[in-house]
């Protein structure tokens, strides 16, 4: 064999290779990823608070903080992004009491849950179904809404629960094209990375991510459904929001202009409340 042509296939194999190995670490890093640890607790806000816990499907045990209130019009689930903690979130979504009762909660694998990884929503949901399990078995048959940011918003779309109301802030809609997002740094190479990524979730999850979907979760949905996203979402691009929008006309849908990834309350905050409030008074009967 030439040598030249042999030099040439020497370096499409070790290109390869790397290619592989880059896109295995990268795999294992986000269902791997470092933990966030909040010291925030509802304390600090003067809230009493239970610490609770219940056990998914598959058997995970989730922790979580209930608030509950003597006033409340139902009960409000809230869970956190990626890779954080139900401590993230506290101080957003405390405005909700006391017109209703809180259940924080963290999913598998942060904070104070169990699990080994995190699978970006495809068993989070599972996650969602033992929390509403956990507030109806609490509260018998009582108005529940599903407040999620993030990884935890996409869970909720695709849980498949039966709920009074769904509050999404920054969810993605579609796994697949959130792998494609984050690969698109490679450029016309992107290619084999994204393949390689489908396939490896394929090996250890028996799922291929574009059947990871909240946008195909919501199409015949008549849960009522808030969605509201950055027009400057670096991590999860605002076409998400409008693509849940497109499958789903009933969403209520609020762009949020100037607003990074989970910017909202930050920049609007009265506006935020004003709009979450609203809503969930419409449609907690």
């Amino acid at each position: 064999m030439d040598v030249t042509l042999l030099s040439i296939l020497k370096i499409i194999a070790l290109l390869m290779g790397l290619i592989i190995i880059i896109s295995l670490l990268q795999f294992f890093v986000n269902i791997h990823p470092p933990r966030y640890y909040s010291s925030d607790t509802p304390d600090n806000y003067d809230l009493e608070y239970e610490n609770v816990s219940f056990t998914t499907s598959d058997n995970i045990k989730i922790k979580g903080w209930l608030i509950i209130s003597e006033k409340a019009n139902g009960t409000v689930i809230i869970g956190h992004g990626y890779p954080f903690d139900k401590g993230n979130i506290l101080p957003v979504a405390k405005f909700l009491y006391p017109d209703y009762n809180l259940l924080y909660y963290d999913h598998r694998y942060f904070g104070e849950s169990s699990g080994s990884i995190s699978t970006a929503g495809m068993k989070e949901k599972n996650d969602v179904k033992a929390a509403l399990d956990f507030v109806n078995n609490k509260f018998g048959k009582k108005p529940v809404a599903l407040y999620g940011f993030s990884l935890s918003a996409s869970a909720m779309l695709m849980s498949d629960t039966d709920v009074d109301a769904i509050i999404s802030d920054s969810a993605y809609a579609n796994l697949e094209n959130m792998i494609k997002h984050i690969y698109s740094i490679f450029g016309p190479f992107k290619y084999p990375f994204i393949q390689l990524t489908n396939m490896f979730s394929m090996l250890f999850f028996k799922i291929h991510p574009k059947n990871v979907s909240p946008a195909s979760a919501v199409k015949d949905m008549k849960i009522p459904i808030l969605v509201m996203h950055g027009d400057k979402d670096s991590q999860i691009p605002v076409e998400n929001a409008y693509l849940l929008k497109e499958n789903n006309s009933h969403i209520e849908l609020w762009i949020i202009k100037g607003a990074d990834h989970g910017q909202a309350y930050a920049l609007h905050p009265e506006e935020y409340k004003k709009r979450v409030k609203d809503f969930l008074k419409k449609n907690m009967k």
